[in-house]
């Protein structure tokens, strides 16, 4: 029998050979790993806030535990390694005892065929038939006790002698364990070789048995055994180098035949739940259980079976955990425990390290603060050592360089603001003068247009007027058939006439008299009508009026603002309908010029790449500049104009 040795199970159902089950990796979805993601990014945003020490501390954890673990590894698997080397040794224990219960049996068998072949040659021809000789029954005498001690001291249940009737000749007494078995010489052929047997009081035996040649009145010789319990010790004793252990002899449905105790008890094993279908199949094993009942209940135990070669029997082995794993146990405990300990120790070093270098780091940190806020007073003590002390020492030397820079860049400041105080004045003196100058420019420029609009009124205008008077008059004395030359003044006196009205036109856009009369919402509203709606288009008004008087600057600007853009509309625009607004605020005076025209590209009319500009648009800028104000034309293709522009009011005043 060469069955492989089978692991018995620590809570069993019946013992098995052991099998590892593995599972198959599975894939996680793309949304598990976005989530696992989003976790490992807050866990790290989290871990950048930990200090130094903590940090350190957390690294040499880390170090440390792989380290222990490692170590760990290593050591428990070689303590499991010798687990399973003690459980092969208490196999190969069951497996000796078995293999000493073999011999038993084939030294039984053995000893019946010899003592079978000495009765078939040595009875004499003198002998009288039915009837042994002497010798014959020393014979018969001596296989008995050689079966005694081939079975540690334990006689035969019975040696038996049949003749070739199937009478029983010479026999032994039956001892009690087989006293019911009935024997017969079919019993023996039976049992040509080793076979076991139940006597009524149920106690198993085994049975040995030869025929007898060259013996006409003899025909069979056989034996039944009864195994001793003392077969079930090694050496004699079960209490040896492997430790305290029982011994337990099974037969075929786990009945206990005997055990090392010396006991006989008939009753199905105890462990028949563990190692029932390693008995039945025949194969040996070893594991561990825990009895379920007795007086150790609950305890570990170590079983081993193996069975016999020659009947279908087996020997079980037991013994306590603690005993028989009492090395690997203590030698588990250890590695645990050194492991603890270098931990803990590095730990410890990896605390006292840290300290050394996150105190001097902590005091420099508060330093580096203290400069950032712009304290550059006392010194920095170097401490610490290696590259902290070094690290302190440039901190020092960069704060004494921080400290000489400020001071340095204090008296650069306090000589920059004089030069920016002078020249602040220096700019303020110009503005004033500029003011001036502007007013004065604005001033004369009105004046010249009041000499113009004066000029045509005086010499012109009256010229034109009187022009007009004299060609009415000439063509009043001529005659009707004249009609040529009447017709002709009446030409020339229309054309006069228009002149005339012309240079009143042109008198009013140099300075329009209901400026400096009505004001300018007024001014703008007459000029409106007299502009915008002449030529067709549609106005919409919406002026406010100034609670005070304004400066004649801002409203000669504002009213020169609102007649470029006026012209521009209707020069330019094609548009249909115009809104026009005048608002004022606290500080300052805002207008709008809003048309539903043909629009233009603003940059077509900025300063481009030949520098040239619009003039209209660029005197209305000049005009709101002039006085400290803004001009903002919004405008594109097929989406009309605006143009809005602020003037501040106390501004004006300044520069009036």
């Amino acid at each position: 029998m060469n069955a492989k040795p089978s692991q018995l199970g620590r809570a069993a159902p019946p013992m098995k050979s052991q099998a590892s089950n593995k599972s198959a990796p599975g894939g996680k979805s793309p949304d598990v790993r976005s989530r696992q993601s989003g976790r490992t990014h807050r866990v790290w945003s989290r871990y950048s806030d930990i200090g130094l020490q903590r940090r350190v501390m957390a690294y040499a954890f880390i170090g440390m535990a792989v380290l222990a673990a490692i170590f760990a590894f290593v050591a428990l698997d070689a303590v499991d390694k010798s687990t399973d080397a003690i459980l092969r040794e208490r196999l190969n224990l069951a497996k000796t005892v078995a293999q000493s219960v073999d011999q038993t049996i084939l030294a039984s068998k053995s000893l019946v065929s010899l003592t079978a072949s000495d009765l078939g040659s040595a009875r004499p021809n003198s002998a009288r038939p039915g009837e042994l000789t002497g010798h014959e029954i020393a014979m018969l005498e001596s296989l008995r006790a050689s079966l005694a001690g081939v079975n540690a001291g334990t006689p035969p249940e019975s040696v038996i002698l049949f003749d070739a009737d199937g009478r029983v000749v010479w026999e032994t007494h039956l001892l009690a364990e087989s006293k019911n078995t009935i024997l017969s010489p079919e019993f023996f052929d039976e049992a040509a070789s080793p076979s076991v047997s139940a006597s009524g009081q149920g106690y198993s035996t085994f049975s040995v048995g030869t025929d007898i040649s060259g013996n006409s009145e003899l025909a069979c010789l056989g034996a039944v055994i009864l195994p001793s319990h003392r077969l079930l010790a090694v050496a004699g004793q079960t209490d040896t180098a492997f430790g305290e252990y029982q011994l337990e002899l099974l037969d075929s449905s786990g009945r206990v035949i005997a055990n090392s105790s010396g006991e006989r008890p008939n009753d199905r094993s105890r462990h028949m739940d563990v190692i029932g279908d390693v008995v039945f199949n025949r194969v040996e094993g070893v594991g561990e259980h825990s009895p379920v009942a007795g007086d150790e209940a609950g305890v570990d135990h170590i079983v081993a079976y193996a069975p016999l070669s020659s009947v279908p029997w087996g020997v079980v082995l037991e013994q306590r955990e603690d005993a028989a794993l009492a090395l690997p146990n203590s030698l588990r405990q250890r590695v645990l425990i050194i492991a603890a300990a270098g931990l803990a120790a590095g730990l410890t070093m990896a605390w006292i390290t840290s300290r050394q270098v996150v105190l001097p780091l902590a005091r420099l940190t508060g330093q580096a603060k203290r400069i950032a806020e712009g304290d550059l007073s006392g010194s920095i003590a170097p401490e610490g050592q290696d590259e902290v002390r070094r690290l302190a020492v440039s901190f020092e030397t960069m704060r004494g360089r921080l400290e000489a820079s400020q001071r340095e860049l204090a008296d650069w400041s306090t000589e920059l603001e004089e030069r920016v105080r002078e020249r602040t004045a220096q700019l303020e003196q110009r503005d004033r003068e500029r003011s001036v100058l502007l007013n004065k420019v604005i001033s004369a420029q009105e004046d010249e247009r009041k000499r113009i609009a004066r000029d045509l009124h005086d010499q012109i205008g009256q010229t034109l007027t009187g022009l007009v008077m004299q060609i009415g008059g000439a063509e009043a004395t001529l005659s009707d058939d004249q009609a040529a030359v009447k017709k002709q003044l009446a030409d020339l006196g229309e054309s006069a006439s228009e002149a005339v009205e012309e240079v009143r036109r042109m008198m009013s856009d140099l300075r329009p008299s209901v400026l400096d009369d009505m004001g300018l919402e007024s001014a703008v509203s007459w000029y409106t009508e007299n502009h915008l709606e002449r030529e067709g288009i549609n106005v919409v008004l919406d002026l406010q009026r100034s609670k005070t008087p304004l400066s004649p600057n801002v409203e000669i600007s504002a009213f020169r603002v609102y007649q470029e853009a006026i012209t521009n509309v209707i020069k330019h625009s094609s548009a249909s309908n115009v809104r026009i607004s005048l608002a004022y605020d606290e500080d300052r005076l805002s207008g709008t010029i809003e048309d539903d025209g043909i629009g233009f590209e603003v940059s077509a009319v900025q300063p481009g790449a030949d520098g040239g500009w619009a003039v209209g648009l660029l005197g209305m800028t000049e005009r709101a500049n002039l006085l400290g104000g803004s001009l903002h034309i919004d405008s594109s293709p097929g989406r009309g104009t605006t143009v809005n522009f602020e003037i501040p009011l106390e501004g004006a005043a300044h520069n009036e």
